[in-house]
């Protein structure tokens, strides 16, 4: 019999959510909806059952998610690791705790279709549980690994694409290590069998293409604290540029808001309500996770809207806010401006409709002059869709998006090697490299028109050339060892 593992993750941002010197197990956890496409529905376990998901919205113990024939999913949690759930797929968060030792015990039940677990490791990591059942079947998936979990065959089975896992029933303890599939199989005498392969999957490519884009936008900036690296950081390094504001800190602005006369951090979303907290608000914008939680928004004179992580990056001026989790987002806006208020919870239980706001379903996730999201969707083979102002619907044999008309607007006539077809590229822009020589340093790159504009008489830090969802050459990041 295999040793039983104790393999764990623990999450960067650990003080968010943990009390200090708590004893007992603590169930004050939020995760985020970090992606989704296609057909997806979430119960809030609130007595509203399923509606349509909307990105960003608090995942909390006790939700379902379910997706349709064509609906893919992920789900993120504090230090960067996740749940992706394929087509025709529904998981339930049985679990999200943080228990008497401090270490944070997730467990996902996987009711039916495919879902891959990305878990990571790093500093302070060697103690959180990730735990997925399906049926009577119990595994654990280790620190740095992804394991592709399936319902498919009519057993519980699980791959291990890298790192390693655990069946954990009562009668077997029995690891598995990188290219091993486990499938649970009462039939057979031993209960189970293991494969010293692991077969190809249609979904493989489309998780190992998200794993990549977190890994390759994961960096810090400096000025910034290290903190800053949990769930959500990823997307503010892709879909916006951090610069430094004289008398207050760094900002961060979203690429294109600069040039959007209006533009307001309220004018796509939704107000979801959670049992405990009330409404939290949910932003339809792909980075809209960390900006709305923590930190504050705030309207700079001549320069837009930048949000401010506050204390988090190590400036504690007065009137600046940061540490904690913040269902509503803390917004100090130009004279005049209300933002808008959550709806009112008195004698409404622990049930209460979502709530949506502005222009969402309307409006594109993609800021005019800023960087469209990239297809994800794409990467499943037999996968098509139309072209539009959000999606860039690309297919193996395009041709390379450097020699396109639009990529030229942007960037010139620079068609190097660096911009490869689709077909042996990825579908998100390859991060610059950076060159600093303290605050007023910025991309070696240097910035598109429309982000140069963005950040005024400052001194950027991070705002690459957006690629409007453009294919690019592997960058070689994030491939599983």
């Amino acid at each position: 019999m295999a040793r039983r593992l104790g393999y764990a993750l623990s999450a960067i941002l650990a003080t968010t959510f943990l009390v200090a010197g708590a004893q007992a197990e603590s169930h004050v956890r939020i995760i985020r909806l970090s992606y989704i496409d296609g057909s997806v529905q979430m119960d809030r376990a609130t007595g509203e059952a399923l509606e349509r998901a909307i990105l960003n919205t608090p995942v909390t113990e006790g939700v379902r998610l379910v997706t349709g024939n064509d609906g893919l999913a992920e789900v993120e949690f504090e230090n960067n690791s996740t749940v992706r759930l394929g087509e025709n797929s529904e998981v339930r968060f049985t679990k999200l705790v943080v228990n008497d030792a401090g270490a944070k015990v997730n467990e996902v039940e996987l009711v039916r279709g495919t879902a891959y677990f990305d878990t990571k490791g790093g500093k302070g990591s060697k103690d959180d549980i990730y735990r997925a059942t399906i049926g009577d079947s119990t595994f654990l998936i280790s620190h740095d690994s992804q394991a592709r979990l399936s319902t498919e065959s009519g057993h519980p089975s699980i791959a291990v694409l890298k790192g390693e896992a655990e069946l954990q029933n009562e009668s077997h303890q029995v690891r598995i290590s990188k290219k091993e599939t486990l499938t649970v199989d009462p039939n057979n005498s031993a209960g189970y069998e293991i494969a010293n392969a692991v077969d190809a999957a249609p979904l493989d490519r489309w998780n190992q293409e998200r794993s990549d884009y977190q890994t390759s936008y994961a960096y810090s900036n400096p000025g910034v604290a290290s903190q800053l690296n949990g769930y959500g950081y990823s997307d503010l390094n892709y879909y916006g540029g951090w610069s430094y504001l004289p008398g207050i800190g760094y900002g961060w602005q979203p690429f294109g808001v600069a040039s959007w006369i209006g533009w307001n951090p309220y004018l796509a979303g939704a107000w979801a309500f959670y049992p405990g907290f009330g409404y939290a608000w949910a932003s339809a914008y792909p980075w809209g996770w960390l900006p709305y939680h923590y930190g504050s928004w705030s309207f700079i004179g001549g320069s837009g809207w930048f949000w401010l992580p506050g204390a988090w990056s190590g400036y504690r001026n007065p009137g600046w806010y940061g540490g904690g989790f913040r269902p509503v987002p803390v917004v100090n806006g130009p004279p005049g401006w209300q933002a808008p208020k959550p709806p009112p919870v008195a004698g409404i239980g622990n049930s209460a409709p979502t709530v949506k706001v502005g222009t969402i379903g309307n409006l594109p996730a993609a800021i005019p002059g800023g960087r469209v999201p990239p297809n994800f969707h794409s990467m499943v083979p037999g996968y098509t869709a139309a072209q539009n102002a959000a999606t860039l619907a690309r297919h193996p044999a395009a041709k390379d998006y450097a020699t396109t008309s639009a990529f030229q607007h942007n960037h010139g006539s620079d068609t190097r090697s660096i911009y490869g077809p689709y077909a042996t590229g990825h579908v998100f822009a390859t991060p610059p490299h950076t060159a600093w020589s303290g605050p007023t340093a910025g991309w070696s790159g240097g910035h598109s028109g429309a982000e140069a504009g963005s950040v005024g008489a400052f001194h950027s830090m991070g705002s690459p050339g957006h690629a409007t969802g453009a294919s690019h050459a592997s960058s070689g990041h994030g491939s599983p060892k």
